[in-house]
């Protein structure tokens, strides 16, 4: 399985690029959601480094979002 996300400020929300990678963030996608943007105006207001946020953002990515996906029902 192999999924991406961006998390631009202009970026859509999780919820619709995991739709358009064919899967869902069920009940998780809300906090999910309000932790993304947590994270970048953690970023945005230099109260992280960019080395620190490219950690975070890897971990995020990796151990909440991609752990919460599940299929579409018909994909």
């Amino acid at each position: 399985m192999q999924v991406g996300f961006h998390h631009s400020i202009f970026a859509d929300t999780y919820e619709n690029q995991a739709n358009e990678q064919g899967f869902t963030l069920g009940d998780d996608a809300k906090w999910i959601e309000e932790m993304g943007k947590n994270l970048k105006m953690l970023h945005m207001h230099l109260c992280i480094s960019d080395s620190e946020y490219s950690k975070i953002l890897k971990r995020f990515q990796n151990k909440i979002i991609v752990k919460s996906l599940k299929p579409l029902k018909g994909e």
